[in-house]
């Protein structure tokens, strides 16, 4: 049983080195232009999952020999690589949580695709920037480390408390067409009785070198 599976996406660029930290009992999963990053900070991949269209080409043949596992996907298919990775290891793998590296810049279509995941599955998301999951009902702690905090229902949330943070909230209805809880701040505490909430936590981007 893997206590946690860390997956490595694309589109966008992120410091693999700095977000990875090795964990004992670990499984490491490279989808398509993730596996870029892995080469690149050195990570032994131990299943590689894609139509590869994404990864450098001068990359592919070191990644079917490093990888313990190849799963090589058609290019044309009804599901994203990424969809098709979490399919495969909530079917095939036994195990207590998935983060995703990745997954959250690049293409809004892909995005939205990747928030839906997270209604089907229970992970979460990061990058240098950002990090995404979310929550069943009961009370919680979040120890948010970024700038901004934000909470959107992607089922209806009843009785939201919202607690600690600059912004606090008590027994609200937050529905799914509810941007009220866009843009806190801090840490605290949150409580609901029914629904799922996703929880997004961003900084600005660093600015870009000229």
């Amino acid at each position: 049983m893997a206590s946690r599976i860390k997956v490595f996406a694309g589109p966008n660029d992120y410091d693999a080195r700095r977000l990875y930290q090795e964990e004992a009992g670990e499984l490491l999963v490279g989808v398509d232009s993730g596996l870029d990053r892995m080469l690149a900070a050195d990570l032994p991949i131990d299943i590689a999952v894609g139509d590869f269209d994404s990864i450098d080409p001068a990359h592919v043949g070191l990644v079917k020999a490093r990888a313990g596992l190849v799963l090589t996907l058609p290019a044309e298919k009804n599901v994203t690589d990424l969809a098709y990775a979490l399919d495969y290891l909530y079917n095939h793998v036994a195990y207590d949580s998935i983060v995703v590296y990745g997954g959250i810049g690049g293409r809004v279509d892909h995005l939205v695709a990747n928030i839906n995941l997270m209604k089907k599955y229970d992970l979460s998301f990061e990058d240098d920037n950002h990090r995404m999951f979310t929550l069943r009902k009961g009370t919680h702690a979040i120890g948010n480390p970024k700038r901004y905090v934000s909470f959107f229902a992607i089922e209806d949330c009843y009785d939201l408390s919202i607690k600690g943070f600059r912004y606090e909230l008590d027994h609200h209805f937050l529905g799914t067409d509810d941007s009220l809880c866009v843009s806190n701040e801090g840490s605290g505490v949150v409580a609901f009785s029914k629904g799922r909430l996703l929880v997004i936590e961003t900084d600005d981007p660093a600015p870009r070198r000229p």
